[in-house]
């Protein structure tokens, strides 16, 4: 009976979704029920204990969105303002021609105004690393227009970098250098480690197809907690791959940075693991470290500049 109840009472959310035309949104409804371990199980991969409490996380986190996604006031698509155009020039995108493709993401400016973040999977074809060529970076006005395009000197992928991280959502990374220091950015954007607990955020990107425009879109919502108690057997487990969020993420490319509103600091960039769930993967080790190596290269090399005579 509570079965029957639940499956009503979603058909009623979606009918109504549907009339206020909010249909895309209501395919979060339908996203992959609590059956993380089953599909897991059924490739032939072990199951345990771990996966179940993630189908019971999944569960938690598609009641909220029904509790309160399915306002009008919760679609969470913020306009940008001319202080938001000043806070986040540093947000730019990445466009390449990879295996006969334009492939484009969100990419943000971190610690030196040339070197950038963005996904690892906007240099591949189909799960396989391709030769992307005429890579750059492209910083626009509140317009749309490119104000800069600048040309990418190497990225440095996780996938392809790190022995065995190919493929994985997790380590979904990649670390740009740009041929020269952008001069539209009027700061770069700070990364930090998230905590894991639920936060108040904004995310702000790009369209997946650049060629459709080019105005960076904002959008508000939630970044959920992964990690929970499980009260009968006192575990804690953190079995997916990235954190879950509520913000209208439609024509917002992977790579988008996802910033807690209440600290300004990035805390994660967006990704979709399917079409219907959104994703936000958190900086890791490889992360930080190659930052760092590139922040000291370019100390190094604006050290050299600077002491080298005129």
């Amino acid at each position: 009976m509570k079965r029957h109840n639940l499956r009503s009472n979603l058909a009623s959310l979606l009918e109504a979704v549907a009339l206020a035309g909010t249909v895309a949104l209501a395919a979060l409804v339908v996203s992959q029920r609590a059956d993380a371990a089953t599909g897991l199980c059924a490739q032939g991969a072990p199951c345990h204990r771990g996966m179940l409490l993630e189908s019971q996380h999944v569960q938690r986190y598609e009641a909220a969105l029904q509790r309160g996604a399915f306002a009008a006031s919760a679609l969470h698509r913020a306009e940008m303002s001319d202080q938001d155009y000043s806070a986040f020039s540093g947000i730019g995108v990445i466009a390449c021609s990879v295996g006969g493709q334009t492939r484009s993401s969100t990419a943000f400016l971190v610690g030196a105004f040339d070197i950038g973040v963005t996904v690892a999977h906007t240099f591949e074809i189909d799960g396989v690393s391709a030769q992307a060529q005429d890579c750059a970076y492209n910083s626009t006005d509140s317009r749309g227009q490119i104000r800069e395009r600048i040309p990418i000197s190497y990225i440095k992928s996780q996938w392809n970098t790190e022995a065995g991280a190919a493929g994985e959502p997790a380590k979904d990374l990649a670390v740009v250098r740009l041929s020269h220091p952008s001069r539209y950015a009027q700061r770069t954007m700070p990364l930090g480690r998230f905590t894991g607990d639920t936060a108040p955020a904004v995310m702000v990107g790009f369209r997946s197809d650049i060629s459709a425009g080019t105005l960076k879109r904002k959008s508000r919502g939630t970044v959920y907690e992964r990690a929970f108690d499980d009260n009968a057997a006192g575990i804690r487990t953190a079995g997916l791959a990235g954190f879950m969020h509520d913000m209208d993420a439609r024509g917002i490319s992977a790579g988008a940075p996802v910033i807690d509103e209440r600290t300004g600091v990035i805390i994660g960039i967006h990704m979709r693991l399917s079409s219907t769930r959104n994703t936000m993967i958190t900086m890791n080790d490889w992360l930080e470290a190659t930052l760092r190596q590139e922040m000291q290269a370019h100390a190094q090399l604006q050290s050299e500049t600077e002491s080298t005579p005129n």
